[in-house]
């Protein structure tokens, strides 16, 4: 009898864990879900999760159920960050075991995990959300077959994230169109 474990799933938080450190930068829950979403769907690394638009953009509950395991069986260490009133993911004692139990995934598909943290990695969490939530409003819009134009493309991103400007919406399509990231029809 084979066990369906999703080893993959699991060392990809571990071995993300362990780059944001190595990078210094900060790691918590939403950085986390972020990663994922753009390397499942800019990357096309098949993860598995599956996500749907939230309130700091693209969330997946079973990436949150799964870091939650990782922690539990020592993958990984979650923490309160006091200073931000959000969490801070480290490495834990078990990382390199839950790493080498899906080693060849991990290799496989190490040119994309590194072309994420060069592109992504050093970005704050703002960033991160915006872009996924473009990345995430672009993919609907092309999976529902919805030409939309520019302009009301930008008005629908403010629209579900009126905190960001059109300026820095529009900074941030500019960047990612550059990059190949959009699909959408113009």
């Amino acid at each position: 009898m084979k066990l369906n474990i999703p080893w993959h799933q699991y060392a990809l938080i571990v071995l993300l864990t362990e780059k944001m450190q190595e990078n210094r930068q900060r790691f918590g829950k939403t950085a986390l879900q972020k990663l994922i979403y753009l390397l499942q769907t800019v990357f096309k690394v098949p993860v598995g999760y599956q996500y749907s638009l939230y309130i700091h953009g693209p969330f997946c509950s079973e990436l949150m159920d799964d870091l939650d395991y990782v922690s539990c069986i020592g993958g990984v260490a979650v923490t309160m960050d006091q200073g931000s009133n959000g969490y801070s993911i480290s490495p834990s004692h078990n990382a390199a075991l839950i790493k080498n139990k899906a080693q060849d995934f991990l290799t496989t598909y190490q040119p994309q995990i590194k072309k994420l943290l060069a592109e992504f990695g050093s970005r704050r969490v703002r960033d991160l959300e915006l872009r996924s939530t473009i990345i995430f409003v672009d993919r609907d819009a092309v999976t529902s077959d919805r030409e939309i134009k520019r302009k009301d493309f930008i008005q629908e991103i403010k629209s579900i994230k009126p905190h960001f400007s059109y300026e820095e919406i529009k900074e941030a399509m500019v960047e990612l169109e550059s990059r190949g990231y959009i699909e959408r029809r113009k």
